[in-house]
């Protein structure tokens, strides 16, 4: 899809979901409604409503994102056998490690001790992905 059709689909869906047009209370360049991924600025030329300093539109992610996690293979198979075990303990045909880590992700915004927990991990191994 050319740049220019792709903006023109954008301020469609961005006008649909604002309703009859209205500017979304979103600031531009916020980043937080963008469905390409990006975050902040704009990714084509300047448009006249933004270089006046007027509010745009944008259409809020809908779309789900793909997050890649590398594993050691110790760390990929303890997931796996993780899985495994869960899954008969719990008469499930599978428990994807995907949903684990969005298990995970629920429990931390839920629970501060358990983001406290997971912190404090990162704190003890330098917050980055470590080699085994």
């Amino acid at each position: 899809m050319s740049s220019s059709n792709r903006r023109a689909d954008l301020a469609a869906r961005a006008a649909a979901v604002a309703g009859s047009g209205a500017a979304s209370a979103e600031p531009p360049g916020s980043g937080a409604g963008s469905t390409d991924g990006s975050v902040g600025g704009s990714t084509g030329g300047s448009t006249g409503g933004e270089s006046s300093g007027e509010l745009t539109s944008r259409v809020p992610r809908t779309r789900p994102v793909r997050v890649t996690v590398e594993l050691s293979p110790m760390e990929h198979k303890a997931l796996r056998q993780w899985c495994a075990q869960t899954s008969a303990d719990l008469d499930l045909p599978v428990v994807a490690g995907a949903e684990v880590f969005r298990a995970l992700l629920s429990l931390m915004r839920d629970d501060p001790r358990m983001a406290d927990q997971v912190r404090a991990e990162l704190e003890r191994t330098g917050g980055s992905r470590r080699r085994h």
